[in-house]
């Protein structure tokens, strides 16, 4: 009879700690800012005027990674190769033969491995030269497709759909793996990607396609897709913090599978954004300060007060540790700071910094 007491008494303790838990993540005791500015999270923004090589006019940048003293970038589906002050060296891609989904830098080989819209790999040298074309669709199945590329301690990993079932009766499933590769594109291991689990409601994986990122310090590889509920972001962030302190990151998921969180999880910042020109109202910026627990929730983006180019839309880490970021502007947002290219159709990338920065973990 005492033994029954016993257990029935730790299972009331276990329900209300819980609950009382539940409670306080629920409550949120940190207050989202609703306005901010770029030097709340950022130590230093470092701005590279891109110049017009004469026939190659730089509309938009996107997709920014950095390898020495190169930078490459996206533009139009086309990659691009600049050095660090913003001087063009060349085109890597044509658009006659591949619209650019998506690449890495491979440093040991001085090479950039391109995904074409058609699941094609292409390996470029750094001067634009094409050294091999790889013809996945024969290696892959019809129902699968990549959606992302990234590139950690020299291996490709990529997140992948894959599609289960008859989609013509409407009975088909979606299931999304992080595949891994070698440098020549040989499969090594996949993972399940698998939504934590944040005790509020079901929490199927978002329609928004996942990209890979990689926890600092653990090195742990994960799933990041902006939520499609930032309202609750704070909750979720929070509830994530706490688990993780009592549980590691690799076991959040279960065997075989990776998670996928709705945050990227810098050293001090964890950062989600959403941005979508034709739907604005869906767009969103949120920080999390783990240092001093402070959040922003910005519907606008972070106002740039370093170089006053107007509220920051869009914004992308340059790695997949999420230590720095970037964003471009053009036009009248350039007429304070940069009054040249402002006149012309010139573009400036600026390369946020994050507190807490440890370049260390940039372009591995």
């Amino acid at each position: 009879m005492k033994r029954a007491f016993t257990y029935l008494l730790l299972l009331v303790l276990l329900v209300c700690g819980k609950q009382a838990y539940n409670l306080l993540i629920t409550n949120e005791p940190i207050r989202s800012n609703l306005t901010g500015a770029l030097s709340d999270i950022a130590d230093e923004v470092v701005a590279i005027p891109l110049q017009d090589s004469g026939t190659h006019s730089i509309k938009e940048a996107k997709y920014i990674r950095q390898e020495g003293d190169n930078l490459f970038l996206i533009s139009n589906e086309t990659l691009y190769r600049f050095n660090r002050k913003g001087e063009f060296i060349c085109r890597i891609t044509h658009p006659d033969d591949i619209r650019v989904a998506g690449y890495v830098v491979n440093p040991t080989n001085q090479q950039l491995i391109v995904l074409g819209n058609t699941d094609d790999i292409f390996y470029y040298s750094f001067n634009g030269d094409l050294l091999i074309r790889k013809k996945l669709k024969f290696d892959l199945p019809e129902n699968r497709h990549m959606l992302s590329i990234s590139m950690h301690n020299n291996r490709i990993l990529t997140t992948e759909e894959y599609v289960h079932g008859d989609t013509a009766r409407q009975t088909a499933t979606i299931e999304r793996q992080i595949v891994e590769y070698d440098s020549s594109f040989h499969k090594l291991q996949s993972h399940t990607i698998r939504p934590v689990d944040l005790e509020r409601s079901a929490c199927p994986i978002s329609y928004l396609a996942p990209e890979v990122a990689v926890e600092p310090g653990s090195g742990t590889v994960y799933a990041y897709a902006p939520s499609y509920q930032p309202e609750n972001l704070l909750r979720d962030t929070l509830y994530i913090k706490q688990k993780r302190q009592s549980l590691a990151l690799k076991n959040f998921a279960g065997n075989n599978t990776l998670p996928l969180l709705p945050i990227r999880m810098g050293s001090r910042f964890w950062v989600s954004t959403y941005y979508n020109a034709e739907d604005e109202s869906k767009n969103y910026t949120f920080c999390y300060d783990t240092e001093k627990e402070r959040c922003w929730q910005v519907k606008e983006g972070l106002k740039d007060n370093f170089y006053q180019t107007g509220n920051i839309r869009r914004m992308e880490p340059i790695d997949p540790y999420c230590h720095a970021y970037c964003f471009s502007k053009s036009g009248e947002e350039l007429r304070k700071a940069f009054p040249s290219e402002a006149q012309g159709e010139g573009v400036v990338l600026f390369i946020v910094k994050l507190k807490g920065y440890l370049p260390q973990y940039i372009a591995r």
